[in-house]
């Protein structure tokens, strides 16, 4: 036999060698988490005070002037008196008229504080879609084992859960082994501008740092990963940048029966395909590999191999992978085009059309690279302008305190899950706190499956009484550590 067959076998060998063997590695996560004392939660109780909370609609508009804000201040008077014990073993501050800032001073002051996040705003209900809803959405109806209504998943059961938990532990007499601050946020849902921005600018100007801080973010989903029996607790590391970007074409205008070649609008409408069709490059990031880190060793073997050894099966996992919306969304910047402009009659040549084009930009990307990628693909004659970018965050350790400590908090309340840390592909108010943290992570403590997922933001937005306790009892064992 010929010595380069032999050549060929050998490296054959060794390649089968290294993939059986990274695949052989790649162990499940199993953690030894001794569970929880019997707590007495007064579940409904807890069940009634979210109901209150729900009942107020903390609506934020884009523009703050023309903002109901009765509601906001009725909601700072009522979590004064539903959550009395919590208040007094807390120091409370109003910023910027209607977000809170909360203290609770802890054992030991050569210990970094921790700060826990959510908002007071919700979204509104879409009009037209109020009769879909089974129980009126600002209700707060207790029905069925759920509390109803617009804000019980986001992010309301956040806000309820971290003061419940500090309304029982103060209850007991505990106290903080380190500063604990929480910062509630009202107009999250319209970028943090006037809320959040204030906060961290209010813990920046008192020279403030934290050991980590948590916000909402992803929650235990059942089924959401395909090949995956366990549930699995996704637990952002970082979010995707944000940008609004407006494409515009100028035409001549005039009478239909005589078009030019190309329309304003005809231009804008290839434009638009243009960009949908060369989209960002699909990467697998070092992020991605840390998500696939965590899960893939829940997978089947055939899926292990493929993920144990993306140095070979790079290629196939990227087309596998993007071929659904989430998985494209993880490898890439996303395209969305959101609003088309132009045109006002069928008979009249519009002078100018525009459109809009939503992006997520993804981690090591920038807000400039996108911009220079648009006006590559709309090429010549088409003015490119933003109307709002914010660029990606920073990603997060997932060996750092608080990854550490939010996991073990997870197995401790959800001990057949497995915590996945990945990439937000919304916004939060998380990324305005990065002055004051190195470690920020996004996570909501609540057991829901795909069906739920359609719920927030949408029509009959509920949250189980057992994802109430869920919530409560996980940031009593996190402010426990």
């Amino acid at each position: 036999m010929p010595h380069w067959v032999y050549l060929i076998l050998a490296g054959v060998v060794v390649i089968v060698a290294v993939i059986l063997g990274r695949t052989a590695a790649f162990r499940s996560r199993r953690y030894a988490v001794e569970p929880q004392p019997g707590l007495k939660i007064d579940i409904d109780r807890a069940a009634e005070r979210l109901a209150g909370a729900v009942q107020l609609p903390t609506i934020t508009v884009s523009d703050p002037e023309k903002g109901d804000w009765g509601p906001f201040e009725k909601f700072i008077r009522y979590l004064e008196q539903a959550y009395p014990t919590a208040h007094a073993v807390m120091e409370r501050e109003i910023v910027n008229g209607y977000s809170l800032l909360y203290r609770w001073k802890g054992r030991d002051e050569s210990l970094k504080p921790a700060l826990f996040l959510a908002h007071i705003d919700v979204v509104p209900v879409e009009v037209g879609t109020e009769q879909d809803w089974l129980y009126p959405p600002f209700s707060g109806a207790l029905a069925e084992g759920f509390v109803w209504g617009r804000g019980t998943m986001d992010v309301k059961n956040q806000l309820i859960s971290a003061l419940e938990a500090v309304e029982y532990l103060a209850a007991e007499g505990f106290t903080p082994p380190r500063d604990f601050y929480l910062a509630f946020g009202h107009d999250e849902e319209t970028r943090g501008e006037e809320g959040a921005v204030k906060l961290s600018e209010l813990l920046q100007s008192r020279g403030l740092s934290f050991e980590y801080i948590l916000d909402e973010g992803g929650a235990v989903t059942v089924g959401a990963m395909p090949g995956v029996k366990r549930p699995v607790a996704l637990v952002g590391i970082a979010e995707k940048g944000y940008a609004d970007i407006r494409i515009t074409a100028q035409g001549e205008a005039g009478h239909s029966s005589m078009p030019p070649r190309h329309t304003a609008a005809g231009m804008i409408g290839r434009a638009v395909a243009a960009l949908e069709k060369r989209q960002r490059p699909a990467r697998i990031s070092p992020y991605l590999k840390k998500t696939l880190a965590y899960i893939g060793p829940e997978m089947g073997f055939g899926l292990r191999l493929i993920l144990a050894n993306l140095w070979l099966f790079g290629p196939l996992f990227k087309l596998a992978f993007q071929s659904s919306r989430a998985g494209s969304a993880l490898l890439r910047t996303t395209t969305a085009v959101t609003v088309l402009e132009g045109g006002s009659r069928p008979n009249v040549l519009p002078k100018k059309a525009g459109a809009v084009i939503n992006y997520r930009i993804a981690p090591g990307e920038t807000v400039r690279e996108l911009l220079d990628h648009v006006r590559r693909v709309v090429g010549k004659g088409i003015e490119v302008e933003t109307i709002q970018a914010t660029e990606p965050s920073r990603i997060s350790p997932v060996d750092g305190t608080g990854f550490k400590a939010i996991e073990q908090a997870v197995y401790a309340i959800f001990p057949e899950a497995v915590t996945v840390p990945y990439i937000v592909m919304g916004g939060t108010d998380a990324i305005r706190y990065e002055p004051v943290c190195d470690q920020i992570y996004r996570f909501t403590p609540m057991l829901i499956s795909k069906e739920d997922l359609e719920r927030i933001h949408g029509t009959n937005e509920r949250l189980s009484l057992e994802n109430i306790e869920r919530g409560i009892r996980f940031y009593i064992e996190l402010f426990k550590q």
